[in-house]
């Protein structure tokens, strides 16, 4: 007992069923005992290997009784079926072998392990989009975690989005996802599924079907839980009410065509943008090609990948620079009323986590809790970074490409104007000039025009059937102008610390505590004679701990800090100093260029 009238009901009460049994059940059904009825009828007729004609009969049966459609009930059951059959198929996964045990291990040791993951989804066939592998990776993931990351992947018909989310799938083992192509109110509460730390995989938004699926999905994702209250006869035969619990947290991947969806949902999640240009279709093309001259796609062997998301650590990670992030955040030209940054903001920390728990490994353990690393933080950035400004700012390349076709277009009219004393204000971009500019279909620029208002990038006006679109005056049209997160070798700075990462998606091996962009070793300055001062200690005090028959011919004593590498040294000098900091980073060819008047003279490359 729940409270006064209110009672909890198992959905498995009875197993076993014959079809004379399920028969009986139909026949008493009324319409108001169907929602009560269907979970127990599927389980029977799935758990008993019914044949078809026993199914049909049963649901004509249905049909008199309640008025229900047939077509719906096959629908649902179908559904039902593909649910159950996934389970059992998750239920029959072979343990971990110590075999793919090691493989996991040198997986979370390995400093280029996101790299490698963008790698392999592009060996199972995925083009281009790096960034959005590694971050669609990433949210899958995070399901481990108590705050799951939900994605909407966009993109025109055509443009790759399901193969995308298939082929990352691959990475993940069975339990971690649910497949789906359309669902219904009653079985996301009805049916017998598991949603803790799970992600529900939809593909085309529109298997979201109602307003009332809509609001349990949401429910979902944001309460952690869909708590469902109906009423239905009890065996005593008077009406009772009952709360069905489904239990997450779970997570959403959902593709749509649309540019934007419903506030509520793009709020809860992330969205990434397919590439549909022209020249990135005809690079498919050619890989399309060039796969079908070599044969088949080389086999990849999930198994390692798998074993890795199920031995991630479930516990606390704590990132100490969390508050360092926030006073760094570019927010400057944020709308006033943007309040799902203070969602954003959290989920883009889960992403954080999530790269500390892959790292688990090679990560710093306090009180039973990790501790993220800066280069955590750096990893999450370079996935993240512009899907979370596209979010936060509701922009997509597409909107933005649009807006500077209109700027354009708008230019030229309005000169033509002024040549036949047309006053400007009159001057406005239809569709139709933008689909010819753009050499896209009408449709496609509808779809974006609607983006790029909510932007502020466009101002959209009804003339009679038609837009009438102009340019919003001091818009910005880069997206580089749509910065959020701080870089990561600025955040390095704000902390006074250092280190190195291998970048995610280009495999090259980056500093942090640099006064130049990554993945580059410049020139020493006073701003990290610090830093460098430090790391000499530290080689000095390690190879002070070797063995004397291990150490170094003419110990070496930490430098003073006069003697630091300094923009006044030649260019041989400071490449020698840095030599000995990139020493302990990794054995690769950087390029040091130092801020002098004739770069042409000043570039070394320095072998390590």
């Amino acid at each position: 007992p729940a409270g006064p009238g209110l009672c909890r009901v198992r959905l498995d009460e009875e197993v076993g069923m014959t079809f004379q049994d399920l028969l009986k059940r139909v026949e008493g059904a009324k319409p108001e005992t169907l929602p009560a009825l269907l979970p127990e009828l599927f389980r029977g007729i799935y758990e008993g290997g019914l044949l078809d004609s026993e199914v049909e009969a049963l649901f004509l049966t249905l049909k008199k009784k309640t008025g229900v459609s047939v077509g719906a009930l096959r629908k649902d059951w179908a559904r039902y079926r593909a649910t159950r059959d996934a389970q059992a198929r998750e239920e029959e996964a072979p343990p971990i072998t110590p075999e793919a045990r090691e493989a996991a291990r040198e997986l979370s040791e390995d400093p280029a392990l996101l790299h490698r993951a963008i790698r392999t989804i592009g060996e199972l066939g995925v083009v281009g989009e790096e960034e959005n592998r590694g971050l669609l990776y990433l949210a899958l993931l995070s399901a481990r975690t108590e705050a799951p990351i939900s994605v909407l992947v966009k993109g025109r018909s055509s443009s790759g989005k399901s193969f995308l989310v298939k082929q990352t799938l691959a990475l993940i083992p069975p339990r971690g996802y649910y497949e789906l192509s359309s669902m219904s109110a009653k079985a996301l509460v009805y049916a017998d599924l598991d949603f803790r730390h799970r992600h529900l995989v939809l593909y085309e938004e529109d298997g979201l079907s109602s307003e009332e699926v809509l609001y349990l999905v949401r429910t979902l994702l944001s309460e952690g839980q869909i708590r469902y209250l109906t009423v239905e006869k009890t065996p005593q035969g008077r009406m009772a009410a009952r709360e069905i619990v489904r239990p997450g947290p779970t997570g959403l991947i959902t593709t749509l065509t649309k540019g934007l969806t419903k506030e509520d949902n793009e709020t809860r999640t992330f969205s990434l943008y397919m590439d549909d240009s022209k020249g990135h279709t005809l690079r498919v093309v050619q890989a399309l090609a060039e796969r079908e001259a070599r044969g088949a796609l080389p086999e990849v062997d999930p198994t390692p990948w798998h074993a890795l998301y199920e031995l991630l650590p479930q516990k606390e990670v704590v990132v100490p620079y969390a508050p360092a992030i926030a006073r760094l955040l570019e927010a400057q030209d944020l709308p006033e009323d943007l309040t799902r940054l203070r969602r954003d903001f959290g989920r883009f920390l889960t992403l954080v986590k999530v790269v500390a728990l892959l790292h688990h490994a090679r990560r710093e353990e306090r009180e039973g809790r990790l501790v993220a690393a800066l280069e955590d933080y750096a990893l999450a950035y370079h996935l993240a970074a512009r899907p979370m400004a596209r979010s936060v700012h509701t922009v997509s390349p597409q909107a933005l490409a649009l807006a500077v076709a209109v700027r354009e277009v708008h230019e030229a009219k309005v000169e033509e104007a002024a040549g036949k004393n047309i006053p400007e204000g009159s001057v406005a971009v239809y569709v139709k000039d933008l689909a010819r500019h753009l050499r896209w279909a009408k449709r496609t620029v509808q779809k974006w025009v609607d983006q790029a208002e909510a932007a502020g990038l466009v101002d959209v006006q009804r003339d009679g059937n038609r837009l009438a679109i102009r340019p919003v005056e001091g818009a910005p049209l880069e997206e580089a102008a749509f910065r959020l997160l701080p870089e990561p070798e600025r955040l390095a700075r704000e902390l006074g610390e250092g280190g190195s990462y291998v970048h995610p998606l280009t495999g090259e091996t980056c500093v942090l505590f640099l006064p130049q962009t990554a993945c580059a070793f410049p020139s020493k300055t006073e701003e990290n004679a610090l830093q460098y001062e430090e790391n000499q200690r530290a080689r000095h005090a390690h190879d002070r701990a070797r063995p004397p028959e291990e150490r170094p011919s003419g110990e070496e004593k930490p430098r003073a800090r006069s003697e630091v590498a300094s923009p006044s040294q030649g260019p041989e000098e400071r490449a020698r100093a840095l030599a000995e900091v990139a020493q302990g980073l990794g054995g690769r060819v950087f390029r040091i260029t130092a801020p002098r008047p004739r770069p042409e003279e000043d570039e070394v490359e320095v072998e390590l």
